[in-house]
Formats: C-alpha cells, structure tokens, sequence
C-alpha cells in the first residue's frame, strides 16, 4: 500500500465496518436496522428528545436522510415523532420503549465494532490515528 490509496483504504474500512454491524444486527434478529440507524439510536440514548434539524447536524448528515432513516424507525416502533411545541413546522424525535431496550444491544455492537477495529494498537497509535484522519477531515472541510 501506498500513501496514494488512503481514500480507498478508507472507503474499504467503512464497507468493512458496515457489514459487520450489518452481521450483528442480523444475529440479534434485528434485521430490520441498518447501520446508519446506529447514529441516530446513539444520538437518542443521549437526548430525551431532539428536533429532527438538531439531529440531522448532529450525525452530519442532511435533513431529507434522517426523515427516511427516522421513517423506517418509527414504522418499526423503535422511534416516535412529534410536533415541537416551539415550532409548529418543526418535528421532534425520541425513543419509543422499543427503541430505548436496544441500547445495550447497540453499545455491545460499537463495543466489539471497536475492539476489532483497534485489535493489536497501543494507545498511541490510536491517538496519532485519530489526530491524522482529523486532519484529513479538516482538509476537506476547508480548515
């Protein structure tokens, strides 16, 4: 490998990672999620309730993405939507009691997701790993 495939490289390590969660969800009998359900449960078990806008820039990702995302969730039963009393356009989020019984399932997932992913680092190879795709990341954002 070469410093000219770190995009690939990446890109092979998201895929990787989402098939994995795709594997433990499916062994759980959770096929119904996907992994990029995974950002939004997380941002829930976090916050009570969250208008739908907050939890869009929260999981970086644009609004129309999350309204499919959260759709399929609360079809099936794990999220419930409001109207935000402050906003009468505005919609809200929060768990359902389903959905709040999936957050030990969900922190298993990310914990052996984790384990996997640093399996053999030191601790400071996980920090300098962590200060060089931020870097990356602040590139493309223009920083």
């Amino acid at each position: 490998m070469s410093s000219r495939d770190v995009i690939a490289l990446v890109g092979d390590i998201r895929e990787a990672a989402h098939r994995f969660i795709a594997q433990e969800l499916n062994a759980r009998g959770l096929a119904g999620l996907a992994p990029s359900h995974g950002a939004i449960l997380s941002a829930l078990f976090r916050d009570v309730e969250i208008r739908m806008t907050d939890l869009a820039a929260r999981i970086r990702r644009d609004k129309s993405t999350v309204t499919v995302l959260v759709r399929k969730l609360e079809r099936h039963g794990y999220v419930e939507k409001l109207r935000d009393p402050d906003d009468s356009r505005g919609v809200r989020v929060r768990l359902a009691a389903r959905g709040r019984a999936l957050e030990p399932v969900v922190r298993e997932i990310s914990d052996a997701l984790l384990e996997r992913t640093y399996r053999g680092f030191t601790t400071e190879e996980k920090e300098a790993l962590i200060a060089s795709l931020g870097a990356i990341l602040r590139n493309w954002r223009g920083g």
